[in-house]
C-alpha cells in the first residue's frame, strides 16, 4: 500500500491546477467517452465543497443551475479524466461548505464577487494562455528541426 501511495504522489506533482477555494466559479475540462469516440466536455459551476485537500483522494463538489434545474457533480481533482481547471471568478464566502445554496429557491441567496481577486485571476489566466502558446510554438519549431 505504501508503494502505491508514493507512486501516486509522484504523479501528482506533474499536474498543475490553480489554487481554487470554496465559492470559486470554476470551468473544468473533462474527457468523456461516448461509444468509441472521446471528447472534452466543459463543466462550469461553483465549488460548494472541497474534501481531502490536494492529496490523491481529493475531490470538489460543483453546483450548476441550468434552466432552473440544479446539478451537483463530485469531481476527483487528480482524476486522469480531468484535463484542466480554470477559475472564472472568485466570490466572497464565510463558510467552509456552501450547502446552504441547495435551498436557494429564494433569489436572495447569492454570493458577492470579490472584484480584486477576480481581476488577479483574469490576469493570471491571460498570462497562462500566452505561456501555453509559446510552448506550442516551441514544440512545433522543435518538430520542424527534427524533420530536417
Amino acid at each position: 500500500m505504501q508503494k502505491i501511495h508514493s507512486e501516486i504522489k509522484g504523479q501528482l506533482r506533474s499536474i498543475k491546477f490553480p489554487e481554487f477555494k470554496i465559492g470559486d466559479l470554476v470551468r473544468v475540462h473533462r474527457r468523456v467517452k461516448e461509444g468509441n469516440k472521446e471528447r472534452v466536455q466543459i463543466i462550469e459551476g461553483e465549488i460548494i465543497a472541497h474534501k481531502h485537500g490536494f492529496e490523491p483522494g481529493g475531490a470538489i463538489t460543483l453546483r450548476r443551475v441550468t434552466m432552473g434545474v440544479a446539478v451537483e457533480l463530485v469531481i476527483p481533482v487528480f482524476s486522469p479524466l480531468t484535463e484542466k481547471m480554470e477559475i472564472v471568478k472568485r466570490q466572497k464566502v464565510r463558510r467552509a461548505k456552501l450547502y446552504f445554496l441547495r435551498r436557494s429557491k429564494d433569489r436572495r441567496i447569492k454570493l458577492k464577487e470579490d472584484m480584486n481577486a477576480t481581476a488577479l485571476i483574469r490576469e493570471e489566466n491571460a498570462r497562462l494562455k500566452i505561456e501555453e502558446k509559446k510552448e506550442k510554438e516551441a514544440a512545433k519549431a522543435k518538430e520542424a528541426e527534427e524533420k530536417k
